[in-house]
């Protein structure tokens, strides 16, 4: 079996608990406008057998021991079948996997990849059905039925949302996300507030795609520790 992928990131320290080998799937159900990795919608990237790209992680295996591999995108869950083969062959070398997730697919496959990471990483990207359809296509619905899911599963959760300026940097949205996510907090290892950065603009310039949110601000960090704050994070 192949699977496409982006590119495979070595050391990465921010997807997971420790030093991480972050593996960047090709394909992705939604368009977020504040996407980061636009390069990964398109289902083209390079071409990997579980075999060889399980091999090709091992070689950093003395630096992510401690830490882990962790699945992204892109949508892995897009290419399910693929990743529970890779997630099977790293299994049985001891390395913690972590899969990042809208949460959008539903299916037999993608409860089998669940099955077989660690944790999730799981972007609650919005707080209503209006905003999640307006900014990415998808559904507030999916993403917390996957951490519903996730937990009758027995798996830990770290629960993710980039904030925008003018968008969702408000007292009402942090309050709504916090009732939102109640309901799992013995399962929720971690709730991250994302300041939104351009750091992709350039991306976007050079496949000659129209960055949604070219014009927008990054939060302050005043605006991000009060934020914080009420979230109790």
């Amino acid at each position: 079996m192949t699977g496409r992928i982006s590119s495979v990131q070595s050391l990465g320290t921010v997807d997971g608990p420790g030093v991480r080998t972050v593996v960047f799937g090709c394909g992705c159900p939604l368009h977020c406008a504040y996407c980061h990795n636009p390069e990964t919608w398109a289902e083209a990237g390079e071409e990997w057998t579980a075999d060889a790209l399980a091999a090709k992680i091992l070689r950093f295996k003395p630096y992510i021991k401690h830490g882990g591999v962790t699945f992204s995108g892109g949508e892995p869950l897009v290419q399910a079948e693929f990743f529970s083969e890779l997630a099977r062959l790293l299994k049985k070398e001891g390395l913690h996997i972590a899969l990042d997730t809208s949460g959008q697919v539903r299916s037999g496959a993608a409860d089998g990849l669940l099955s077989l990471c660690d944790l999730a990483i799981v972007d609650v990207k919005f707080t209503t059905e209006e905003d999640y359809a307006k900014y990415t296509g998808g559904s507030l619905a999916a993403a917390l039925d996957f951490i519903g899911r996730a937990k009758a599963a027995g798996k830990r959760v770290w629960i993710r949302q980039v904030v925008t300026k003018g968008v969702n940097d408000n007292e009402e949205n942090i309050l709504r996300l916090k009732s939102l996510i109640a309901p799992y907090a013995d399962v929720t290892d971690r709730v991250e507030l994302l300041p939104f950065r351009k750091l992709c603009l350039e991306k976007y310039e050079r496949l000659g795609i129209a960055f949604p949110f070219a014009d927008m601000e990054t939060p302050d960090a005043e605006t991000m520790a009060k934020l914080n704050a009420l979230l109790g994070a």
